[in-house]
């Protein structure tokens, strides 16, 4: 499967926003605009659009954890794959691709994700990738981190 990451530019940026999600995950995930936005005043904020081949199929963003002083931890803020894309197994090769990625940033030790209660399908996903959970709340989520150094 010809899977990708690339950078999120002025010339794909639009059919990063035009990509969706079920109405479930709405609970779950933010608007992909609204990523991209924040990242604007931020900008240590990394965005990769997911591509099939030339199609644009999902989007991630992540980022150093400067404002909380973590600077050798790193956090995926945004994960997503479009609706009419997903359970193909696009998720699975993008997350590999961007952990390689953050990996050989020679600052990251720890990558770290936070999921919504109720999105415990999340927790399958990532723990095959070797992330364990370390924090859980009924109220502030499940955050998982994966070692990298």
């Amino acid at each position: 499967m010809d899977i990708s990451l690339r950078e999120v530019t002025k010339d794909n940026w639009l059919d990063i926003i035009h990509l969706e999600i079920t109405k479930e995950q709405e609970n779950y995930v933010a608007l992909n605009s609204e990523s991209i936005a924040e990242s604007s005043f931020y900008p240590h904020y990394v965005n990769r659009a997911i591509y099939q081949g030339d199609e644009a199929v999902g989007f991630i963003q992540y980022y150093q954890e400067l404002e909380e002083n973590l600077p050798d931890e790193f956090y995926i803020a945004q994960f997503m794959v479009d609706v009419k894309h997903q359970g193909q197994g696009i998720g699975k090769i993008a997350t590999e691709q961007v952990i390689k990625e953050m990996s050989v940033i020679p600052a990251c030790k720890k990558i770290t994700i936070l999921y919504m209660p109720g999105h415990h399908a999340m927790r399958k996903f990532y723990s095959q990738f070797g992330f364990v959970v370390t924090e859980e709340d009924d109220e502030d989520g499940v955050v998982m981190e994966l070692e990298v150094k």
